[in-house]
């Protein structure tokens, strides 16, 4: 019996090797409590964020041919930024799938950003893996492309950014504070508030800058707006 039938029928491919599929969808908290899970998904991740990378450039190139290098490489971050892709894996009910520790499981694991950005990295990998380029292209285009196309620009300085607008507001510093701090020192995870003024925006990541750039950058998004980048 398949255990992924119903997930391979969702994103529309069928997996020769399942191996690689359980692997994508195997949070390194599950393989740190079962000494019987020889993989999780950080090596399948590594991969996907190269393939990513590539299949964007690719397609950004193809569908607009008269665009100039910071054109493309604005619609690039927008289209493989955490946030976005975290979007389209909740599209693709990735979180419902995913193996996760016992801790990471009860602590909200299956939603959070983090967790969802680094699985479907780590399927694009594996599709290429059991399936080769045309196979990732077509799951790229299909399930990450095309909903995301027309997603804002992220700020490639986002904490910069919004020092520079709370300096011409008038506002102190911006304040970075670490909420929460959770899972074993081989994957940690943080979740971090900036404050501006009276608005607060939290950010998620595998480290504390991480979790900082991306509040940084939904307060950017939302305080200054997609215009400005």
């Amino acid at each position: 019996m398949n255990p992924f039938r119903t997930f391979e029928k969702r994103i529309k491919y069928r997996f020769k090797k399942k191996a690689l599929l359980a692997a994508a969808l195997t949070h390194p908290s599950f393989r740190y409590e079962d000494a019987a899970t020889e993989e999780d998904n950080q090596r399948l991740e590594f991969l996907g964020d190269a393939v990513l990378g590539l299949l964007a450039a690719d397609l950004l190139m193809e569908r607009n041919p008269q665009a100039a290098e910071g054109e493309l490489t604005k619609l690039k971050s927008a289209i493989t930024s955490g946030t976005a892709l975290a979007s389209a894996a909740r599209v693709l009910g990735l979180g419902e799938h995913l193996r996760l520790g016992r801790g990471e499981s009860v602590s909200g694991g299956a939603d959070r950003d983090s967790n969802l950005e680094d699985a479907l990295e780590a399927l694009l990998g594996a599709i290429w893996l059991d399936g080769g380029l045309k196979a990732a292209r077509k799951f790229f285009e299909r399930n990450i492309f095309q909903p995301l196309e027309s997603a804002e620009p992220v700020p490639e300085n986002p904490k910069g950014m919004l020092q520079e607008y709370a300096q011409k507001k008038g506002y102190p510093v911006p304040d970075y504070q670490v909420i929460e701090a959770t899972g074993p020192d081989h994957a940690r995870h943080y979740c971090v508030e900036v404050t501006v003024s009276t608005y607060a925006y939290r950010g998620e990541g595998s480290s504390r800058r991480e979790a900082e750039k991306r509040a940084a950058q939904k307060a950017v998004l939302s305080l200054i707006g997609p215009a400005c980048l």
